[in-house]
């Protein structure tokens, strides 16, 4: 039998010349003049030799596979990482823009109250062309601007209401509270409101020329190294939160490459093919001979000799050409990254 001389040739032969030695193609021509009349004696050599060549695919199939695993793994693990850190800047970033978005709110503040109390139908969009503080659009500032008018507006309409006919400038905010204004709210605003209106009220009799209001001068004046330490402050935070833009910029980047990454990795170059050949080799090699030995034939035609035969070799020319293809695919792809580094 052609099948057991095919494995005591592999078993007694050194592995670096099993290949030379032991050639399936020789065993298979040999065959006939041994066992002219013994079907088998091809179709075991037709299978072993095939289940040799399926075995080799098999390995390198499952071997890619268990790196491709291996690879997806690790990316999953950076892209998850990746998430944290971008969740991380993100809350970082959107906490800068919120203590950046209250100093300029405070700013505003000071600046706009006094313009609404003068002219509550000042033109909104060009008060804040000119006093919009550094570092914030118009189009953030906008929404406080609004409603920072409307709580001018009604703060103005509840201290007019809370005056009584005979007040003077003597009349503190603390006397509107206790006749029923309520300030807890927005006490600031209403501070400012009444300072305004106060000025409008008569002054006490037999005061020459209006009280002095020597709490609103006091108010007014502010040291120069405030200011200082305020621009500093700022400048400090505008840094910051262009660095946290900066970093979120860079981990949303390495996010959309590792995902990109894992889309590659999930078609992994070759393996399809692969896995075709093996499931063809296996059936023309394997399957075939096996059910046609199990039919037990007295003989084969010519014909069917030559069609498994020539299935057998173009099994082994089809994988030749496949390490041919797979080689030169690999080559192009490192000329290809060489190019674009």
């Amino acid at each position: 039998m052609v099948s057991s001389e095919f494995l005591s040739c592999f078993s007694r032969t050194p592995l670096l010349q099993t290949v030379m030695q032991c050639d399936p193609i020789t065993v298979i021509v040999n065959a006939p003049q041994q066992n002219a009349g013994d079907p088998s004696t091809l179709l075991a050599t037709l299978s072993q030799a095939s289940a040799v060549l399926v075995a080799i695919i098999g390995g390198f199939l499952v071997s890619r596979l268990v790196a491709i695993s291996s690879e997806r793994e690790g990316l999953r693990r950076l892209l998850a990482a990746a998430s944290g850190r971008i969740s991380h800047v993100q809350s970082d970033l959107d906490d800068a823009r919120k203590v950046r978005l209250g100093r300029a709110q405070r700013d505003f503040h000071d600046e706009a109250v006094d313009k609404f109390l003068e002219d509550p139908e000042l033109d909104l969009d060009e008060m804040l062309h000119d006093f919009v503080p550094r570092g914030t659009t118009e189009e953030e500032l906008k929404p406080y601007a609004l409603e920072l008018r409307e709580r001018t507006v009604q703060a103005v309409k509840d201290i007019k209401a809370a005056f009584r006919r005979g007040d003077t400038r003597e009349l503190d905010l603390e006397d509107l509270v206790a006749r029923g204004l309520s300030i807890d709210t927005d006490r600031d605003l209403y501070e400012s409101a009444f300072e305004h209106l106060r000025k409008r009220l008569p002054s006490p009799p037999g005061m020459f020329g209006g009280a002095f209001d020597h709490r609103s001068l006091i108010a007014g004046i502010t040291p120069p190294w405030v200011h200082e330490v305020n621009a500093r402050r700022a400048d400090e935070a505008l840094r910051a939160e262009s660095d946290l833009s900066t970093q979120l910029k860079s981990a949303i980047a390495e996010r959309s490459r590792l995902n990109d990454e894992l889309v590659r990795v999930g078609k992994p170059l070759g393996v399809l093919s692969a896995i075709w050949m093996l499931g063809v080799l296996s059936l023309l090699g394997i399957l075939v001979p096996v059910v046609v030995m199990a039919l037990e034939p007295d003989a084969l035609a010519n014909w069917a000799k030559v069609g498994l035969i020539v299935s057998f070799v173009v099994g082994l020319l089809a994988i030749l050409g496949y390490v041919v293809w797979f080689w030169r695919k690999i080559g192009a792809n490192e000329e290809q990254t060489v190019a674009s580094e």
